[in-house]
């Protein structure tokens, strides 16, 4: 479905026929032989190209581009083509190259949006973008967290890895341990009455481990302890 992503697209790519899948956005019809559309996926954006021309059936294409709603799915295809150099802005690589389309299929008409997640200054309340959290996630900014965070975890195990330490699982659900923490309870239909508790103390998991002379490991581990008697505490 699609040969290349928005984001790897650069001036090496001049001259090749490339497919690419993503949101549009921003359309904007300059005349009746002139079509722009910002087209954006997951790993960046580029701004798509429609000219009567050099596109068969314009005509057919122009009214589909007119009709997209923001962030409508589309597929398209097309020729990298260098942008004039007065109007390359910023120092993206994708700033120098536009795709000069020759096919446009429409994949999913999107409804209009609770709001825009790509206009910053417009946000809505967190309530209504955790509502609507398939949206807030779209945002530049918390996918980038999401990379980093994927990214930071990956070293870590990697050099922990590479130097013999043995990664120890963290299991979700653990027995009521007496420390003083505050814990989450969950109840279980195996067992009426009984509940598990989510692990607020993590190392209790790694000590056998190292009773067992499994010297070398270590956790990252999530930990949940309700600590509401200091606000500057959060839930971890």
């Amino acid at each position: 479905m699609r040969t290349h992503t928005c984001g790897e697209l650069s001036a090496q790519h001049v001259g090749q026929h490339v497919e690419l899948c993503g949101w549009a956005q921003n359309t904007r019809v300059l005349s009746s032989a002139l079509v722009f559309v910002q087209l954006r996926d997951a790993f960046g954006s580029v701004q798509l190209l429609a000219e009567h021309d050099r596109m068969p059936a314009f005509a057919e294409q122009k009214r589909l581009l007119e009709l997209l709603s923001s962030d409508s799915l589309i597929g398209v295809s097309g020729t990298v083509v260098k942008r004039p150099a007065g109007m390359v802005k910023g120092e993206s690589h994708a700033r120098e190259i536009e795709l000069l389309v020759d096919r446009i299929e429409v994949l999913n008409h999107a409804k209009p949006l609770p709001f825009n997640p790509h206009v910053k200054a417009n946000l809505p309340s967190e309530d209504v973008r955790l509502a609507n959290r398939h949206l807030d996630l779209r945002r530049s900014e918390l996918q980038n967290n999401i990379r980093v965070r994927s990214k930071t975890t990956m070293a870590i195990r990697q050099f922990m890895d590479d130097n013999g330490f043995v990664d120890i699982e963290t299991p979700v659900l653990f027995k009521s341990t007496p420390e003083g923490a505050r814990e989450f309870l969950v109840p279980t239909r195996i067992d009426p009455g009984a509940c598990y508790a989510l692990p607020q103390s993590p190392q209790q998991v790694r000590n056998p481990a190292f009773i067992a002379d499994e010297r070398l490991c270590f956790s990252i581990a999530y930990i949940y302890a309700p600590l509401r008697a200091a606000l500057s505490w959060a839930i971890e």
